[in-house]
């Protein structure tokens, strides 16, 4: 009998509602909690269009203002945007949905609304106290990506800077999630791809994580079984709604499981590569993990054996390279970063990651930077092969 090990599990969401069509629930959401005006924060790209005006039409009771965020991930001139917005409605009612920006800018603009002061005093990644706010928070996910939906934390890039800050508290999290598959349907396929693959990466690192545990393991496993089934399927029949509910119940998963497990070595690289680069996250990753994930195979046991079969190859890596060729981002990093010190400073960025830490093999400078270097190669979907012992 495996005896459990010392752990610590946080998950701050209070509800998460899945089901085809769920959105539909957001009037008896606001009647139950007795709220009155609603701010939503969307991407802009859904302002004028068909999920707005239906938006409009569910909440037409509750005096709804529209607040729409740019096409990049959040930084601080985004959130204080939406903080502005927030004070001037006097909403008692936040609804953020779209992807992880939206979600992410809402959180975050939140908690800049309730602790008066620069950003900066509230940013943390192992959490600073925060004064909640008034608002009754909904998060409703258009990707299946980012898990944002029941995280507590959230990423904001300083603006004119490389720096991204990281925010985390209890009080930044929805007090519910709404999951409807019929809102990813329109998405992309690159869109659904990166997004995705996002979504495995954060499963594969929580699972992988030095801390994580008998709470996150069994979240982050039924991610990777949920995504490794529909993720493929989504990408190549957007339609499919079993698919896309695969996803997103995944996404939702890795979510929980990474919120106390962290996550490794491909998200240090993909935070750099996003800080310097400005390359989307979810691709970042996917230039990343299957390299990541060949460095990690000396220290990855079972749990090495499990991903490659949920998956489907002989080894986590040469399976997750399988994947990312099949949703096309088997790509190369020459594409963002052309030269050796673009990449030397994607390296020394990575290394300055607290994800580094709970990565299960703890890498010298010179082979994270031999790992950035290795990612200029497309795998064709076999296994990595890095030259590191």
């Amino acid at each position: 009998m495996n005896t459990p090990t010392p752990f610590s599990f946080s998950h701050a969401t209070h509800r998460v509602v899945f089901g085809n069509g769920c959105l539909a629930q957001l009037p008896d959401v606001a009647r139950q909690e007795k709220r009155h005006r609603a701010l939503v924060i969307l991407d802009e790209f859904f302002l004028g269009g068909d999920l707005h005006q239906r938006l409009e039409e569910l909440l037409a009771g509750f005096a709804p203002r529209f607040h729409g965020i740019p096409r990049h991930e959040p930084d601080t001139d985004t959130v204080e945007d939406a903080r502005a917005a927030l004070v001037d409605s006097n909403a008692d009612l936040v609804i953020a949905i779209g992807g992880g920006s939206a979600m992410d800018t809402a959180k975050a603009a939140r908690m800049a609304a309730s602790n008066p002061g620069p950003i900066d005093d509230i940013v943390g990644p192992m959490g600073v106290y925060m004064l909640p706010h008034p608002s009754f928070f909904v998060c409703v996910p258009t990707t299946a990506g980012t898990g944002s939906e029941v995280s507590e934390s959230a990423i904001v890039a300083k603006t004119g800077t490389d720096y991204k800050m990281v925010l985390r508290s209890p009080e930044m999290s929805a007090r519910l999630a709404l999951l409807d598959p019929e809102l990813s349907v329109t998405a992309p396929a690159s869109v659904t791809a990166a997004s995705g693959y996002d979504a495995v990466t954060h499963a594969v690192e929580a699972f992988t994580s030095k801390v994580s545990g008998p709470m996150t393991d069994p979240y982050a496993r039924s991610a990777m079984q949920l995504l490794a089934r529909g993720l493929p399927v989504a990408f190549r029949e957007p339609d499919n709604l079993d698919a896309r509910a695969a996803c997103l119940v995944g996404s939702m998963q890795a979510g929980i499981a990474f919120n106390s497990a962290h996550l490794g070595l491909a998200h240090a690289i993909a935070g750099a590569l996003g800080a310097l680069n400005h390359v989307p996250h979810g691709l970042a990753n996917a230039l990343a993990l299957p390299w990541t994930m060949a460095f990690n195979q000396p220290t990855l046991g079972n749990k090495g054996d499990e991903i490659a079969q949920i998956f489907g190859g002989d080894t986590a890596a040469a399976a997750l390279s399988r994947l990312r060729l099949e949703v096309g981002l088997d790509l190369s990093l020459d594409d963002w970063v052309g030269d050796d010190a673009g990449r030397d400073a994607v390296a020394a960025g990575a290394m300055k990651s607290g994800q580094v830490r709970v990565n299960p093999r703890l890498p010298e400078a010179n082979e994270l930077r031999d790992i950035v270097e290795a990612m200029r190669t497309p795998t064709g979907g076999a296994q990595p092969q890095l030259a590191i012992s």
